[in-house]
C-alpha cells in the first residue's frame, strides 16, 4: 500500500521504537477514532511492508498542565488556564504492541522496527485484508467470520471451526449479552463454507444445547414455520412429559432416558443425594442402596420401573438378622430416598423408560443428518422438574454420548457434535467456591473435556461466573469468548487465558453489551482481539418484557 492510497491517516511513528513496540503520536482524527485495544497498521516506507499493531495505551499531553512546571502554584491557587492553554502544544502519544509484519499468507515476525515518521492507519484501507492478515480467504473451508473487530465495521474474524473441538468457553455475566452471542454463533455453525472444485457448499455442525431459560428457542420456532435453518436438517426442541401446549410444536421429542447406563455406584449416589437436595451424602446408604442393586437380578431401569418392591423386599433381607450388613435405621432412610426418587422421577415426570428418546440411533440420527438439538430446561420446557433432575438427564446425555462417538471412532466412521452447556457451573462445579453435589455429571463431563475431542466431542461451556466452574475441566478450553465479567471473575479469567495485554484485561469488567474478546485456538491472528458481536438473521424475542406496557393495560383495563 502506498502513501498515496492511505484514506484514513491516524498517527506517526516517533523515534524510540522497537521490534515490539512503536510509540505514535496521534493526528487530530486519530485522536477521535483510536482507543485503547484497537487494531491498527504502520506502513514502512523505507521497507515496503505493513505491521499490525495493538493499542495498548493512550498518553494526552499538554504543555501546561506538567508536572513541576511554572504554573504549578497559579492551579494551586485554583486560577483557571483554561485560555492560555489552549494556546500550548496538545498532543496524543500511543503505545502500541507490534503483533507482526504483513506478508503474503499472513503475519510474520517483526525483523526490523518502525522509522520514525512512517505512518498509522486503520486496518479497513487495507485491500485484502482477509489474507494478508490472518492468511485466509474469502469464503475459505472451514472458516466462520464473526461480527467486527472493534472499531471497524465489515471487518470481521475468522474463527477456526476445526479447533473448535479444543472445546470452547463462553463467559459473561447477566445483560452482558452472552446468549445472544451465542445465537449469532449457531447462526454462523448452521452455513460452514467449504469449497468444492465446482463451488462453494455450506454445512451445519451437529449441535445439542442444553438451554436453561428458553433463549434459544427462536431458532425452533424459526424452523417449525419455515422448515429451515441454516444448512441444519431438523431443529428439535426436547421438553418433559408436563411440558405445556405450547411447547409441543413440531418437532418435538419428550425427554426419556433408561437407568441401565449407570452403575450400581453411580445410581445410589444419586437416589440418595436426590433425596436432601444434594446437601447431605451419606455413605452408609450409599453403600446399602448399591448392595441391593447389584444383588436382584433386574437391570435398573427394570427394577424402578416394574420390579419396585423387590427392592424394599431385598433391603429388608439385608437389615434383617444380627449380622445384617445394613442397619434398621439406614433401611429406613434408603427406602425413603428411593421412594421419593420413584415417585418424582418414574411416576410424575415419566423419565425413565424402557426404549428411551435419547439414545444411539438418536445421535446417529442427528449426527447423520445434522441437525440442532435444543433441550428446553426453561419453565415452560420443564415445569416443575428439579435441578438434579436436570443433572440425571446430562449425566445421561454425557455417557451417551461418550460411548456412542467412542463407538463411532473404533469402526472408522468418524463424526463431530457440538455439546453446549448452558449455566455449566451447576453440573461441572468447583466445588471448593460453589458446593453443588453433581458426581453424576462432573465425572462424564470431565472425561468429555479431557477426552472427547479424540473421538469428535466439542465441549462448549457458557457461564455467568466461571469461577464457579471446575477449573480443570476449564483447563482443557482452547477458545474463550469474553463478555464483561464480574470484578470476582476478572482475576480468574487472567489466569485461565495465561494473561492478557493491560489494554485488554482492563475492559474485562466495562465492556459494553454485546462486545466481547476472543482468544485461542480459533482466533488464527494468535492474540486477543476485540470484536463486536454480529447481527442474529433471526431475531431474538425469547426472553423479552414490556413491564411499562403491561402496568398501562392494567390501569387502562381498571379505569374502564
Amino acid at each position: 500500500m502506498g502513501e498515496d492510497t492511505i484514506k484514513s491517516h491516524v498517527g506517526f511513528v516517533l523515534s524510540g521504537s522497537t521490534t515490539s513496540v512503536a510509540k505514535i503520536q496521534l493526528t487530530d482524527t486519530g485522536e477521535q477514532v483510536v482507543f485503547e485495544g484497537m487494531l491498527v497498521l504502520i506502513h514502512s516506507k523505507k521497507r515496503g511492508v505493513e505491521f499490525l499493531g495493538r493499542v495498548d495505551a493512550l498518553k494526552p499531553v499538554n504543555e501546561f498542565y506538567q508536572v513541576g512546571d511554572p504554573w504549578s502554584q497559579a492551579r494551586r491557587e485554583g486560577i483557571p488556564l483554561e485560555g492560555i492553554a489552549n494556546l500550548g502544544r496538545r498532543y496524543v502519544v500511543a503505545e502500541v504492541s507490534l503483533l507482526g509484519a504483513l506478508r503474503k499468507n499472513g503475519l510474520s515476525d517483526v525483523r526490523y522496527p518502525p522509522e520514525p515518521g512512517d505512518r498509522v492507519y486503520m486496518i479497513s484501507d487495507l485491500e485484502g485484508y482477509e489474507e494478508k492478515i490472518f492468511g485466509i480467504k474469502p469464503h475459505e473451508s472451514g472458516y466462520i467470520w464473526y461480527g467486527n473487530i472493534l472499531g471497524y465495521k465489515n471487518l470481521a474474524l475468522p474463527l477456526n471451526v476445526e479447533n473448535i473441538t479444543m472445546h470452547i468457553g463462553i463467559f459473561g455475566i447477566t445483560g452482558s449479552g452472552k446468549s445472544y452471542g451465542v445465537g449469532y454463533l449457531l447462526e454462523l455453525l448452521s452455513r460452514i463454507p467449504y469449497k468444492t472444485r465446482k463451488n462453494i457448499e455450506y454445512l451445519a455442525l451437529p449441535t445439542i444445547i442444553i438451554d436453561a431459560n428458553g433463549d434459544y428457542l427462536d431458532y425452533h420456532e424459526y424452523f417449525s414455520q419455515k422448515e429451515e435453518f441454516g444448512r441444519f436438517h431438523t431443529v428439535y426442541r426436547m421438553i418433559f412429559k408436563n411440558a405445556s401446549y405450547r411447547a409441543r410444536k413440531w418437532p418435538f421429542k419428550e425427554i426419556t432416558i433408561d437407568l441401565d447406563i449407570f452403575s450400581p455406584r453411580e445410581l445410589a449416589e444419586f437416589i440418595i443425594a436426590y433425596k436432601t437436595a444434594g446437601k447431605e451424602l451419606t455413605e452408609l446408604q450409599v453403600a446399602g442402596l448399591e448392595l441391593a442393586l447389584k444383588e436382584l437380578g433386574y437391570s435398573p431401569t427394570e427394577l424402578f420401573t416394574e420390579h419396585f418392591n423387590e427392592i424394599e423386599f431385598k433391603l429388608e433381607e439385608l437389615s434383617t438378622g444380627r449380622n445384617a450388613p445394613i442397619h434398621f435405621s439406614t433401611k429406613k432412610a434408603i427406602i425413603s430416598a428411593i421412594t421419593k426418587f420413584k415417585n418424582d422421577v418414574i411416576d410424575n415426570h415419566e423419565l425413565v423408560v424402557k426404549n428411551p428418546s435419547i439414545d444411539a440411533k438418536f445421535i446417529d440420527e442427528i449426527t447423520r443428518k445434522p441437525s440442532l438439538v435444543i433441550f428446553d430446561f426453561s419453565a415452560e420446557g420443564a415445569p416443575g422438574v428439579s435441578a438434579l433432575e436436570k443433572q440425571l438427564v446430562i449425566a445421561y446425555l454425557s455417557r451417551i454420548l461418550y460411548k456412542t462417538f467412542t463407538d463411532y471412532k473404533i469402526n472408522g466412521d468418524d463424526r463431530y457434535l457440538l455439546f453446549i452447556i448452558e449455566e455449566c457451573q451447576n453440573y461441572i462445579p468447583n466445588t471448593s467456591n460453589y458446593p453443588v453435589h453433581a458426581t453424576l455429571t462432573k465425572d462424564y463431563l470431565s472425561l468429555i473435556a479431557t477426552q472427547g475431542r479424540k473421538f469428535g466431542i466439542c465441549l462448549g461451556l457458557i457461564s455467568q461466573r466461571p469461577a464457579f466452574v471446575d477449573p480443570v475441566v476449564v483447563s482443557m478450553l482452547n477458545t474463550y469468548i469474553i463478555h464483561r465479567v464480574s470484578p470476582d471473575d476478572a482475576s480468574y479469567i487472567r489466569k485461565i487465558s495465561g494473561g492478557l495485554p493491560k489494554s485488554i484485561e482492563s475492559k474485562l469488567t466495562t465492556l459494553e453489551r454485546g462486545k466481547a474478546i476472543i482468544m485461542g485456538q480459533m482466533n488464527p491472528l494468535g492474540y486477543p482481539v476485540l470484536v463486536e458481536v454480529g447481527k442474529r438473521s433471526i431475531e431474538h424475542k425469547m426472553g423479552e418484557t414490556n413491564v411499562m406496557g403491561r402496568l398501562y393495560s392494567l390501569y387502562r383495563g381498571e379505569k374502564l
